[in-house]
């Protein structure tokens, strides 16, 4: 019976062909796996926030489509407007939803990982309250989000202005009614000194822009400190230059006539954010 072993190498994939570079030993290629985990983590996290931002970008896709739609033709007709507002709606919920999301995930991996005392979660939580404490805009949004949840998003209007060689389509939202239907505690004052009736569109705008700063600062961070596992990753790389193909750790175990191999990629993407380098990997035809 062939006798079973376990071997770990630095590797080159160019299917179907797979070339080792150097054999590295037990504790070198768990390392080398961390990190490449730390990394891809990293990347992992950052999905949540595209999700804020392609939600808004659909929402503001839909907003100039319908400005398009109905320039120079007033929204009475009553069946078109009344579907158009459902989308909306719909869409503002979306955002809404994805950025609660997005700040209370943030908030509870970074208390896990790092704790409540760390650098990590203090400059998120920094981040956060500066720009709550600072603008209307960002405190009437993030509340808004506990209104929707218990209320649903109030009826809006449109209201299509012309401007100087172009249009602007406005949904706004009544004053009165949300100020009716919901607590909104010490945001209450505030919201009472608003319009009437008043456009909710540049809030959230201006609510993405905060969150986008915030989520900057945070990734601004976590690449620096995550710069030292790319520099290393990114030095086994280069140690497969003298091959084309993609580099890779690789792990043999089993029997001899019939291994099993396990194969890690590496993250060339977060690789290039934390070290500032570009790459490009070449594989044969």
């Amino acid at each position: 019976m062939a006798q079973k072993k376990t071997t770990f190498y630095l590797a080159v994939i160019n299917s179907p062909n797979i070339t080792g570079i150097r054999k590295l030993n037990k504790k070198e290629f768990e390392e080398y796996f961390s990190q490449i985990v730390k990394l891809e983590q990293f990347g992992n996290d950052e999905q949540l926030y595209k999700v804020v931002e392609l939600n808004h970008i659909d929402l503001t896709e839909k907003v100039i489509h319908y400005t398009e739609y109905y320039k120079g033709n007033p929204p009475t007709i009553f069946l078109d407007l009344s579907i158009h507002l459902m989308d909306i709606n719909r869409l503002i919920l979306n955002l809404l939803s994805s950025i609660r999301s997005y700040l209370d995930f943030t908030e509870t991996r970074l208390k896990r990982e790092y704790g409540s005392e760390s650098d990590e979660f203090k400059l998120f939580k920094l981040a956060q309250s500066k720009a709550f404490d600072e603008n209307f805009e960002y405190r009437f949004v993030y509340i808004l989000r506990n209104y929707s949840q218990h209320c649903g998003l109030p009826t809006g209007s449109f209201q299509v202005k012309n401007k100087v060689n172009y249009q602007k389509l406005h949904f706004h939202l009544l004053r009165d009614e949300l100020l009716r239907s919901f607590d909104w505690k010490k945001l209450k004052h505030e919201l009472e000194m608003q319009s009437e009736s008043f456009d909710i569109l540049p809030l959230l705008e201006k609510t993405v822009v905060l969150l986008e700063n915030i989520n900057i600062q945070l990734n601004e961070f976590m690449i620096n400190k995550l710069s030292n596992h790319g520099e290393t990753l990114l030095n086994l790389i280069m140690e497969c230059q003298t091959e084309k193909g993609f580099p890779c750790l690789l792990k043999i175990s089993g029997n001899a006539d019939e291994p099993n191999m396990e194969v890690k990629h590496f993250p060339y993407d977060i690789i290039s954010r934390t070290t500032g380098v570009k790459m490009n990997i070449k594989v044969n035809k």
